[in-house]
């Protein structure tokens, strides 16, 4: 990645295809810096590449088809934030709609150190 915009904007792509390709899958979980810390609105937390790995396979599983649409802005050093809003399906059939707001630390090799869903 080029720039830490490049990282979340790659990371939000990715995330409408993780779920049905093995490569995109494998791409997204790369994006993450080995020690980073996830903590998804859910309230879980996930930390290190690992258990990354692990929560994105449980979310992929619980949404099979997911459509992102997202604005990436710098707040401070490496903070950003990401308006986004999502359409989807769970893997029960269930349509849905959500908008939210992610907040990010980018390292200096561009990867997520951090991420607050």
């Amino acid at each position: 990645m080029n720039t830490p915009t490049d990282t979340l904007n790659r990371y939000f792509s990715l995330s409408n295809t993780a779920g049905q390709n093995g490569q995109d899958f494998t791409d997204l979980i790369e994006l993450f810096a080995p020690d980073a810390t996830l903590t998804s609105g859910r309230g879980e937390t996930a930390k290190g590449i690992d258990k990354i790995n692990d929560f994105f396979h449980t979310f992929f599983t619980r949404n099979t088809e997911l459509h992102h649409v997202w604005n990436t802005r710098h707040v401070d050093s490496r903070q950003y934030a990401v308006d986004w809003a999502v359409a989807g399906r769970s893997a029960a059939g269930k349509v849905f709609a959500i908008t939210g707001t992610d907040t990010a630390t980018i390292d200096n090799d561009n990867r997520i150190t951090s991420l607050q869903v």
